[in-house]
């Protein structure tokens, strides 16, 4: 496929960009330095600007690459826009993963601040195929044998996947335009590194069109994990780790096939941030819903996957410190559960965010706190402890953080849990507790 087919392959590919905002990742290498000149065509009429990520290591040569990187964007008349990540104090997920990541991270941010429509990177054909190979050494499943997409949901776009390393440096060279080498690309104790430069020339004396069928497996896979992923949202129910009744019932997991099932594993962690499922995970999770033992998994960042009361629950890796909050008129609190606020006010129609809403008595001085084990509440005539209560109603994880409402020094209210029966009616200002838009990640 000849690179002068570029700007049809993007049309057809990402027609919803054409005349749109881009902006191009680029490191100074053939391949992010040929992506820019190809973006520039005519024909496409894209509002182009570019951003060079500096990792602060590789010394003088690092800082050579942005120099360049802004250099050529001015002779094209191309807005730059540098960026710096710092290294990092740990690297959780492995050197090469963990600068992925951050690199993303600010890349993302960026395209959202400047309102961009895409992030095009220069990843090529032989990305994938190399990334197949380092995926199988890792002991990767079909998810991550897929390869890379062309887009991903939070916008990012691969434009040149259908052309190869070679072929993108041949039409630079054709053209008399530069690019920068990156020494680090020839350490082959970065794996990836090793697998271009050694795994691979070797496999292809023994199969000259190993990258070939590579690409092909890659998009075959994808093609399954698709279908796969649209039969699970079918028939899926989440975890919900902050709602009190977020809870999945176990036949709902148990009911899928089992090929869903994992996919199920992987899709629900990736909702709380974790970045993948290691195959032992996996193999517990089977036993789990298949067998009922275990009764819970430990995942990434130790956050945990329980079966309690017929339901699966997710746990958060930490419980947080107790928290005691006056209550104003016509002010918002945070609880310390992600998603959670509370507001008091005036206010008799609440807003569909309201869960639960009570009013106060007025003139009281209102207080929302974290339940203390002396609390005691009167329920059915009898004095209970409030800690009991709230056992019986919530995951085990919420209940130390879920708020308890207090007149002075009193509990009149436990939202979805218990009320003071001794309260008809109120005349005072109503405290709404509502679930605002917030991710399912961590606390």
């Amino acid at each position: 496929m000849l690179l002068e087919s570029f700007s049809e392959h993007f049309l057809a590919t990402f027609p919803d960009l054409v005349g749109g905002r881009v902006l191009v990742a680029l490191s100074g290498g053939a391949d992010s330095v040929a992506l820019l000149h190809l973006l520039t065509a005519e024909d496409l009429a894209l509002e182009i600007e570019a951003t060079h990520v500096h990792h602060g290591v590789r010394g003088i040569e690092a800082d050579r690459d942005a120099a360049f990187c802004e250099s050529l964007c001015q002779e094209r008349g191309i807005p730059f826009n540098p960026l710096r990540i710092e290294a990092p104090e740990a690297l959780p997920s492995g050197r090469e993963a963990t600068w992925r990541r951050l690199r993303y991270r600010v890349l993302l941010d960026l395209g959202e601040r400047g309102g961009f429509a895409a992030i095009a990177t220069g990843h090529h054909r032989d990305d994938i195929a190399e990334g197949v190979v380092v995926q199988l050494l890792r002991g990767g499943g079909p998810r991550a044998l897929s390869g890379i997409q062309p887009s991903t949901p939070n916008g990012i776009i691969r434009p040149l996947l259908p052309w190869s390393r070679r072929e993108l440096r041949a039409w630079l060279e054709e053209r008399g335009i530069p690019w920068r080498e990156d020494s680090s690309n020839l350490d082959i104790d970065h794996l990836r590194n090793r697998v271009r430069l050694d795994l691979l020339p070797g496999l292809e004396s023994v199969s000259p069109s190993l990258r070939q069928h590579l690409v092909h497996l890659a998009q075959t896979l994808a093609d399954d994990e698709a279908y796969l992923a649209e039969a699970l949202a079918a028939r899926a129910r989440w975890i919900d780790p902050w709602d009190p009744d977020g809870g999945v019932p176990e036949a709902a997991v148990q009911s899928l096939a089992a090929p869903l099932r994992t996919r199920w594993l992987h899709a629900q962690t990736a909702r709380i941030g974790l970045e993948r499922v290691t195959r032992r995970q996996a193999e517990l999770f089977a036993a789990m819903i298949e067998e009922g033992r275990p009764r819970a998994i430990t995942l990434g960042h130790r956050w945990r996957l329980r079966i309690a009361g017929g339901k699966l629950w997710l746990e958060p890796p930490m419980p947080v410190d107790p928290f005691d909050h006056s209550l104003e008129v016509g002010a918002s609190v945070d609880l310390p559960i992600p998603g959670w606020r509370v507001r008091m006010g005036s206010t008799t129609a609440p807003p569909p965010e309201v869960r639960w809403s009570w009013f106060s008595r007025s003139g009281a001085r209102l207080r929302v706190r974290s339940i203390d084990a002396n609390d005691r509440v009167e329920s059915e005539g009898e004095v209970v402890r409030a800690a009991k209560m709230v056992a019986r109603r919530l995951p085990r994880h919420l209940r130390p953080v879920w708020p308890v409402f207090c007149e002075d020094d009193r509990i009149y209210w436990i939202p979805g849990v218990w009320q003071d029966p001794a309260i008809d009616s109120r005349e005072g200002h109503v405290v709404e507790v509502m679930r605002c838009e917030q991710s399912a990640g961590g606390l």
